[in-house]
């Protein structure tokens, strides 16, 4: 919509007190103007100098020269403020002529424009000076510092001014805004206040006990410019091709109904997050170490391991481990690698596009409580704040898409059944089948992170609002539940049918309970969590459980107290998501310097240092320490993303508060989930983590909006802008969606069941093998000769106690030397050891932590190749004295050195 000069302009000759209204406007911008020139002369001969040459203390003829042009301006404002009082008539030929500039559409934009590009330049040079720490290049800063402060007033009053002469002092603009103002400045007080109780209590700033974790991956505050600016440019583009098909006779095809636009939309983020994660290179990290001989290829560690070495036990007829911690995530890669292939990379092919999605539903989620421009700005957020995780990896704790851990893939799910109920709270009416499909996607959820479930008790008291009456609330609540039950029967069962007991996820129930009487106590010693000999799961879950009630009781305040630090130390890692520092100003200042001691060809160093994320990161010494959440760099990028959280969480509850509230809520419950066991920070809040940047994306949307609303003296509507549905909307005519149930469930009880069914069908791929065929097919093809072994050594090797024969697959064969290792004892395979081996982990009828001696690496061995392994049970690893690769039946490898085919007494 074209702007036009509003009718005060048009008529300025006719109308002698908007002539005199004009001529007072001036008279304050003027005043105003001298004011802020004399505070800016002080501040700039109040410098610290030296006595002139001319006899004037404190000022130097470099001095005086540089304060001349203020003096010269000063000396006019005061001639022009003068004779506006004194005779004002003399200057109405003037003030008529900015009038009339004023109007003008393009003078009116290009003069704020102008004006919004000076002041930011004035405002960077005034950063410059606070961070600089350059004595030589800081005097010039010093002395430039007064014309920018007043530059920067200079262009805010010019661009109030030029508004008010356009449109007057009218704001009614903004009176269908005035719920979420009142929202934003509430909200904004509130986390002002926080900030300022945590900084006086230390609470959430002091490393607590347990598990207590660091920030969360920073996205930089000029990417966040970058993908509002894309964001910006989508919207506009899109705003002007809708207008330009409407106007035109265009065919009835190209008219787009919005859930189409926004599946279009949804699949464009999703690209991008396919396209950037994919090209962003993997590095060694604790879960994905770096690649060592024989192979040079990454292989998950530690947890990754385990959720890896679950989906290789089914694809050889095993099952899933047992008990089974994440068994939808083990299933969904024993799939992948099932089509693709056996490898890290394989995974990772079907991983990034299934994670993807993450970003497109935080589109839908944004798109839903506010706009297709904060959606899309979201969207990039995500995608950004994933990338930097990704290249960040080994320098700070992250947990990413390129790893083959759980903590995306709960937080996919998480986001989907927020998409859900943000959808449905929408439309109630004509969405009668979300709330099924809410508990249907909270179930599968929970066969990733059982921990989940926390968030039902919000889901039910949405519910109960949105439904306000108990027929309605019950209905919803009886399709919640069957969407619920569809999905975790058929595991319950199948957990009944392995271990004799219904179970949902028995060995992350047992865990997280174990890890409640470890932290329950004074000494939060990890002895306290280990089981008693001979002790079963239901001794083991009421001890731990009863030390934990006996602490709680004993020292109920302490409980208290680490229970709100860890939850705070959950919220300042949601907010540390978002940019506190202005990184380029760093660039701008190296080059600066650099320019003014000489010229520096070291550009590109000084961009990668401050710009790049982990250049970024290797600057900031606190994000290295684990644990550290203090030590904020500026306050103020930390008060605008307050203020951007503030508006984002206003302009939703102004839209739907049901919504916000929801969204709120879900964040902070599952914080206080994770703080219950003593857990926060770092990759344990990932799955809620996107709230806060959800509510910091919309409010520089909305920002932006209300910005060129003001100006515009209209407000912007968004493309999508559509009527919410009231709260107390009666289902008439909505009929009860039981063809949808019915089929719903019978596909979510086949998705889950297909699990155990896929565990008793695939067959065991080791049943038919025998050891002693084995054995004399390696003597009968001469295979043993050159190692001078003979079947009847091997024979008597095996009769021994202490000997151990094992089929099974071999998986992450590292080649270590000695005193090298992985870090942590829980994978004896690859623990530091004081000489050089060959580590693997074998899977099959028996699970084997597997050590083979050898001075050198072997030339072939492959990732989850068929071996069978010779040696004798060591502490706690096979210690392997004959490898032998099956397929094909040809490598074998022996322990060096070797003094007799006898296990040690």
């Amino acid at each position: 919509m074209k702007d036009h000069p509003s009718p005060k302009t048009l008529r300025w000759n006719l109308s002698r007190p908007q002539a005199r209204d004009m001529i007072q406007l001036l008279r304050w911008y003027v005043l105003l103007a001298l004011l802020e020139g004399l505070a800016a002369l002080i501040q700039l001969v109040s410098l610290p100098g030296k006595i002139g040459s001319q006899g004037i203390p404190g000022l130097s003829p470099l001095r005086l020269a540089i304060a001349t042009p203020i003096l010269l301006l000063l000396v006019v404002l005061l001639w022009f403020f003068v004779g506006l009082w004194r005779n004002p008539a003399r200057f109405e030929k003037l003030v008529e002529w900015l009038s009339d500039l004023a109007g003008q559409h393009r003078i009116y934009w290009g003069t704020l424009v102008l004006s919004s590009a000076v002041f930011v330049f004035s405002l960077y040079l005034i950063l410059l000076n606070w961070i600089n720490t350059d004595i030589y290049f800081k005097a010039y800063l010093d002395r430039l510092a007064p014309y920018a402060l007043w530059a920067m007033f200079l262009c805010v009053q010019t661009a109030v001014a030029l508004r008010l002469v356009h449109f007057g002092a009218d704001v009614q603009v903004f009176k269908s805004e005035r719920k979420a103002l009142i929202a934003s400045v509430i909200a904004f007080s509130i986390l002002l206040a926080l900030p300022l109780w945590i900084n006086w209590t230390r609470i959430g700033l002091v490393p607590d006990g347990g598990q207590w974790g660091g920030r969360s991956t920073p996205i930089l505050s000029m990417q966040v410019m970058l993908g509002l600016a894309i964001s910006a440019a989508f919207w506009l583009l899109g705003r002007h091709v809708l207008t330009m098909l409407k106007n035109s006779h265009r065919p009835r095809f190209l008219s787009l109904p919005g859930h189409t636009i926004d599946i279009l939309f949804c699949i464009l983020v999703w690209g991008i997050a396919v396209w950037r994660w994919g090209t962003e290179p993997l590095r060694p990290s604790y879960f994905s170490p770096a690649p060592v001989p024989p192979n040079y290829e990454y292989y998950p560690y530690s947890d990754a391991a385990n959720y890896d070495f679950a989906a290789q036990s089914l694809l050889i007829g095993y099952g899933l481990e047992n008990p089974l911690v994440r068994p939808l995530y083990s299933s969904f890669l024993a799939v992948a690698q099932a089509f693709n292939g056996i490898g890290y990379q394989n995974a990772l092919e079907w991983q990034i596009p299934l994670l993807a999605i993450i970003p497109a539903l935080l589109y839908l989620i944004t798109k839903t409580v506010h706009s297709r421009l904060a959606g899309f700005f979201v969207g990039l957020l995500a995608i950004i704040h994933e990338s930097n995780s990704i290249a960040l990896a080994g320098l700070i704790s992250v947990s990413h898409a390129k790893l083959l851990m759980s903590d995306l893939p709960t937080q996919l799910g998480v986001i989907a059944f927020a998409a859900l109920v943000v959808l449905w709270l929408r439309d109630p009416g004509s969405r009668r089948i979300f709330p099924f499909l809410v508990g249907g996607v909270l179930a599968l959820t929970m066969l990733i992170r059982v921990q989940v479930v926390i968030l039902l008790p919000v889901i039910i008291i949405v519910l109960a609002a949105r439904s306000r009456k108990p027929k309605q609330f019950s209905l919803d609540v009886f399709l919640l539940s069957v969407g619920l039950l569809s999905a975790i029967i058929p595991w319950m069962g199948r957990n009944w049918l392995v271990r004799g007991r219904f179970s949902l996820s028995e060995a992350a129930q047992t865990s997280q309970i174990g890890l409640i009487g470890q932290f329950y106590s004074a000494t939060e010693k990890e002895e306290l969590r280990m089981r008693l000999p001979g002790e079963t799961d239901d001794q083991y879950v009421s001890r731990m459980l009863g030390n934990a009630r006996q602490f709680v009781q004993e020292h109920p305040l302490e409980a208290v107290r680490f229970i709100t630090a860890h939850t705070v130390n959950n919220e300042i890692t949601t907010f540390s998501v978002l940019p506190s520092s202005f990184p380029l100003l760093d660039f701008f200042r190296r080059v600066a310097v650099g320019a003014v001691a000489g010229p520096s060809p070291e550009w590109s160093a000084h961009w990668r240092r401050c710009c790049s994320v982990r250049g970024y990161i290797n600057n900031l010494d606190e994000w290295k320490n684990e644990g550290s959440q203090s030590g904020v760099l500026s306050i103020t990028p930390v008060l605008f993303g307050l203020m951007a959280v503030a508006i984002g969480m206003g302009k939703v509850w102004g839209r739907d508060y049901l919504a916000a509230i929801f969204l709120l809520s879900a964040n902070f419950v599952y914080s206080l989930g994770n703080a219950l066991v003593r857990t926060s920070g770092w990759r344990f809040n990932i799955p809620v983590e996107w709230v806060g940047y959800i509510f910091y994306g919309i409010g520089l949307s909305q920002l932006c909006l209300w910005g060129v609303a003001f100006f515009r003296n209209h407000l912007v509507y968004p493309v999508d802008d559509q009527e919410m549905i009231p709260f107390n909307s009666e289902l008439k005519g909505a009929r009860f969606p039981l063809k949808q149930v019915i089929l719903g469930s019978l596909a979510l009880f086949l998705l889950v069941a297909a699990i155990p069914i896929a565990e008793f069908a695939i067959p065991e791929r080791y049943g038919n093998v025998h050891v002693q065929a084995i054995l004399m097919n390696l003597d009968e093809q001469d295979l043993l000769i050159p190692l001078g072994i003979t079947s009847q050594t091997l024979n008597a090797f095996v009769a021994e106690d202490r000997a151990e024969v094992v089929v099974g697959r071999a998986l992450y064969p590292r080649y270590f030397t000695a005193g090298d290792g992985e870090p942590g004892n829980r994978w004896p395979s690859f623990t530091a050891r004081p000489f050089n081996r060959l580590g693997f982990f074998l899977i099959g009828p028996l699970q084997r932590h597997v050590v083979l001696r050898t001075p050198e690496a072997p030339k072939s061995f492959p990732h989850a190749v068929d071996v069978l392994v010779l040696g004798c049970t060591a502490e706690d690893y096979l210690d392997a004295y004959l490898v032998v690769l099956l397929d094909p039946l040809q490598v074998i490898l022996e322990r060096t050195p070797l003094a007799s085919w006898n296990c040690p007494g």
